[in-house]
C-alpha cells in the first residue's frame, strides 16, 4: 500500500507539490490568524489596564442633549445623589470608591494666585456686553471628595505630596483640607494654619473654615497657567462634607467612581449595575473609560 502510495506520489509530481504548497500556505494563514488573535487580545488588555480600574457615574449630559426636543433647554433637576451611589458600591468587583463634588469659592482671608495674564483672559474671553464685570465664577476651585487616596493626579505623581498628608475617609465630617504650596507661599500658610471659605447660594452667604492638614506641589509646569479660578495651584481638596456645605444640599454630588478589583471587570461591573440598581441609565452613565 506504501509502494502503491508513494508511486502515485512520484507519478502526479506536480499535483503533489501543488497540494503541498496549498497545504502550507493554508497552515500559515491560520497560524498566522491564531497569532493575530492572541496578539490583539493581549493588545486590548494592556489598553484595559493602561486606562485603570475605575468606573465613573455622573450625570450623562450628552444623552440628555441627544433626547431633547429641538429649542428645549437641558434639565437641572437631574443630580446624582449619595442615596443612589451608594446602590452601587457593595456590588461585586468593587474594591474602593470615592465621591466628589467640584464646585468654587471666595475668601476674604486668603488670596489666589493669578498669574499676569489673569485680566487680559477675563475680558477677552468674555462677550463685549459683559467685559469689565465681575464674573461669578469663585477664585478657588473646590474638590470635596470622599478620600483623596486615589485621585488620579496623586497616583500618577503629576501632584506630589510635600508636607502633611492626603485626605482620607478618616477626615469625614471634619474642615480638612490640601491646598498647593504656591497658594500656601503666597499666603503665608502652612500646615496647622486655618483660613475661610465663602460661597453663595439661594442669595444666602456661606462661610466655612478651613485647617491645612496637608500640602502638595505640581510637578509639571505646563498644568500650571490660565486664569485663577481654572488654575490648579487655587485649587482646594476638603471632605465631602464642605463641598456639601457650599453647594447647600447634603445629597448631591458631582461623580461617584467605583475603583474595581482588576482592569478587566469594568464591564462586568457596568452591566451588572445595571441589573441591580434603579438607577435610569438614560439620564446618567458608567463611564469605564472604554471610548
Amino acid at each position: 500500500m506504501i509502494k502503491n502510495a508513494l508511486l502515485s506520489l512520484k507519478k502526479n509530481i506536480g499535483k503533489t507539490i501543488l497540494l503541498f504548497v496549498i497545504i502550507v500556505v493554508i497552515t500559515n494563514l491560520v497560524i498566522a490568524g491564531l497569532s493575530i488573535q492572541s496578539a490583539t487580545q493581549k493588545s486590548m488588555d494592556q489598553i484595559r489596564s493602561s486606562l485603570g480600574n475605575d468606573v465613573t457615574l455622573s450625570v450623562d449630559f450628552r444623552n440628555m442633549m441627544k433626547n431633547r426636543e429641538p429649542g428645549e433647554s437641558v434639565s437641572n433637576e437631574n443630580t446624582l445623589t449619595t442615596t443612589m451611589a451608594d446602590t452601587l458600591k457593595d456590588l461585586k468587583y468593587v474594591e474602593n470608591y470615592n465621591y466628589q463634588i467640584s464646585t468654587s469659592a471666595n475668601s476674604d482671608s486668603i488670596n489666589a494666585v493669578e498669574s499676569e495674564t489673569d485680566n487680559n483672559q477675563q475680558d477677552t474671553n468674555r462677550p463685549d456686553n459683559q467685559k469689565n464685570q465681575n464674573s461669578t465664577q469663585g477664585d478657588f476651585t473646590i474638590s470635596a471628595n470622599t478620600t483623596m487616596k486615589y485621585l488620579d493626579s496623586f497616583t500618577n505623581n503629576n501632584y506630589k505630596i510635600t508636607d502633611g498628608r492626603l485626605l482620607t475617609t478618616q477626615d469625614q465630617n471634619t474642615n480638612n483640607c490640601v491646598i498647593e504650596t504656591n497658594l500656601a507661599s503666597n499666603n503665608n500658610l502652612k500646615v496647622g494654619d486655618t483660613f475661610t471659605i465663602n460661597t453663595t447660594v439661594n442669595n444666602e452667604t456661606i462661610t466655612q473654615e478651613l485647617t491645612i492638614v496637608g500640602l502638595y506641589e505640581i510637578q509639571s509646569t505646563d498644568n500650571i497657567g490660565g486664569a485663577h479660578f481654572n488654575n490648579p495651584v487655587n485649587t482646594i481638596y476638603t471632605d465631602l462634607s464642605v463641598g456639601q456645605t457650599l453647594t447647600g444640599n447634603s445629597e448631591n454630588i458631582t461623580s461617584a467612581i467605583y475603583y474595581l478589583d482588576y482592569p478587566e471587570n469594568a464591564e462586568a461591573f457596568v452591566e451588572l449595575a445595571k441589573k441591580k440598581s434603579d438607577i435610569d441609565f438614560d439620564t446618567f452613565s458608567l463611564d469605564a473609560n472604554d471610548r
